[in-house]
């Protein structure tokens, strides 16, 4: 029996595209986070966006603790990239409510990607923000050095590698 793969385009009924598993996931995740004390008092409290940016990116990131100096700047490149910077920054609080609720609209769902992919990365649109404490780096910081320059001569790179005594 021949089984025909699902189709990426979203027309297919038998599964999921890649990009609805993702966003599944996503909403997933979410809802574990319903319990959140960090999302609920972002969803409640009044405050200043980049107190909200930080909350939302705490329980989106699944870390207590975040640079807030890198968060300002994230926040501030995010507000420059969206149509109304005071657009994004009202964005905030629904998304907190919405994420702790753990009923993202697709709109969300794009927004809470775009604060992962910059926290991540720390490229927004383009826009490097920050290249040491992207978070990426920290997922394999046990093995790799986060290189900002050659670490050697020109064409090292030629030279079969030195295998390290264990």
């Amino acid at each position: 029996m021949h089984t025909r793969p699902p189709s990426s385009d979203g027309d297919d009924p038998a599964g999921l595209t890649r990009r609805q598993w993702l966003q599944s996931a996503l909403a997933a995740t979410a809802a574990s986070l319903v319990g959140s004390v960090t999302l609920y008092a972002v969803a409640q409290a009044p405050g200043e966006p980049l107190d909200a940016f930080m909350g939302l990116s705490q329980a989106l990131t699944a870390r207590p603790v975040l640079d807030r100096a890198v968060g300002a700047r994230l926040l501030a490149a995010l507000q420059k990239a969206s149509a109304a910077a005071s657009d994004f920054a009202a964005q905030l609080r629904p998304l907190a409510q919405s994420l702790a609720a753990g009923t993202l609209s697709e709109p969300q769902q794009k927004t809470a990607l775009r604060i992962l992919e910059a926290w991540y990365t720390g490229v927004v649109d383009g826009t490097v923000v920050t290249y040491e404490q992207a978070l990426m780096y920290g997922v394999v910081s046990d093995i790799l050095v986060i290189r900002t320059y050659c670490p050697n001569q020109p064409g090292f790179w030629a030279e079969p590698p030195v295998e390290k005594q264990r």
